[in-house]
């Protein structure tokens, strides 16, 4: 009884919006790094695969590392029992306010702090494009809407992937309490 009034009492929500808000934040300091190295958006298809894997690997991991923080520390805060619909709750609210705090700092990055960015992307569209007319002329129709696509793909991506990652770390960090109804003094004391 005890545990599941500690459950209804302590939620995740702040240290899931906390943890999510680092990692954004870890991601546009990410974006900075690639554009510095030159793996930037319009640098992309040029970058080795050995550095395209170590920046997804710079993505995700952090990522996954952030879900299963937050959903072990709800797991600690509750006394060391959490059920699997509890921490999958946890992971993903991370990955959602993560999937949204990522899109408003990618909008931020491309339409304020590097606006010049989003240009040279578009400018190696072109340039890929060479003289095919049709091409070119897509290039042009979508080039107002290219940030609002990134960003609805970038929200949509990290929440899909948070709850693929949710699920499965939610399976590992499950603890389900043996004795719902003893209360914690008891546990302690070791009074049955």
């Amino acid at each position: 009884m005890e545990q599941q009034l500690a459950q209804e009492q302590k939620k995740p929500n702040v240290l899931a919006f906390q943890v999510a808000l680092l990692y954004a934040i870890y991601n546009l300091a990410l974006i900075y790094l690639s554009e510095a190295m030159g793996m930037g958006g319009a640098n992309y298809e040029n970058v080795s695969i050995g550095l395209k894997i170590l920046s997804t690997a710079l993505t995700y991991v952090p990522f996954i590392a952030a879900i299963i923080y937050v959903q072990t520390k709800h797991r600690s805060e509750l006394g060391g029992f959490i059920t699997f619909g509890r921490a999958f709750s946890a992971g993903f609210k991370v990955a959602a306010y993560a999937g949204l705090f990522i899109a408003l700092l990618t909008v931020l990055y491309y339409k304020i702090l590097s606006p010049g960015s989003m240009e040279a992307i578009i400018d190696a569209a072109r340039a890929k494009a060479g003289s095919d007319e049709q091409q070119l002329k897509g290039i042009e129709m979508m080039s107002k809407y290219m940030i609002m696509f990134m960003v609805f793909g970038l929200a949509v991506t990290f929440t899909i992937s948070g709850l693929i990652i949710s699920l499965i770390s939610a399976a590992i960090v499950k603890k389900e309490n043996p004795n719902p109804f003893a209360s914690q003094a008891d546990e302690q004391f070791g009074a049955k």
